[in-house]
C-alpha cells in the first residue's frame, strides 16, 4: 500500500512539473510569436523612414516637413522600443520559480503587444501621409 501511495505521489509530482513547464513553454511561445509578427514589420519601418526622408529633401513646405519629421520620430521611437525590448528579454529565466516565470512572461507579452500597437500606428500614419503627399 505504501508503494502505491508513493508511486501515486511521485506521478502527481512529475505530472505537475511537466504541466508547469508546458504552461511556461506555451506562454513563451506566445511571446515569441508576437515578437516574430512585430519583426516582420521591420522592412515597412525602413521603407517608410526612407520615403519620409526623400519627401523632406524634395519638399520646402514647412508644415509638411514638420509632419514628416514627426512621423519619422514615431517610427524611430517604435523601432528603438522594439530593439530595447529584444535586448532586455530573457527567454531562459534561470533560477526562477514557476510563478516568477509566468509573471515575467505575462509582462513581456503585454510589452511586446504594446510595441506591436505602437508600430502599427506609426506605420499606418506614416504610410497614409506618404500616400497623400505623393499624390499631390
Amino acid at each position: 500500500m505504501k508503494k502505491i501511495i508513493a508511486a501515486t505521489l511521485l506521478s502527481l509530482t512529475l505530472f505537475g512539473c511537466t504541466d508547469t513547464k508546458k504552461q511556461e513553454k506555451d506562454l513563451l511561445n506566445e511571446v515569441i510569436k508576437t515578437h516574430d509578427q512585430v519583426m516582420s514589420k521591420d522592412e515597412l519601418i525602413m521603407i517608410n523612414k526612407m520615403q519620409l526622408d526623400t519627401l523632406l529633401k524634395a519638399n520646402n513646405d514647412t508644415t509638411l516637413n514638420k509632419q514628416a519629421v514627426s512621423l519619422q520620430s514615431q517610427l524611430v521611437a517604435a523601432d528603438t522600443r522594439m530593439e530595447d525590448w529584444m535586448h532586455n528579454f530573457d527567454a531562459e529565466n534561470k533560477n526562477k520559480s514557476h510563478d516568477e516565470i509566468m509573471t515575467y512572461l505575462a509582462d513581456q507579452k503585454k510589452q511586446i503587444e504594446s510595441i506591436d500597437k505602437q508600430l502599427n500606428a506609426a506605420i499606418a500614419s506614416s504610410s497614409e501621409f506618404i500616400k497623400k503627399t505623393k499624390t499631390k
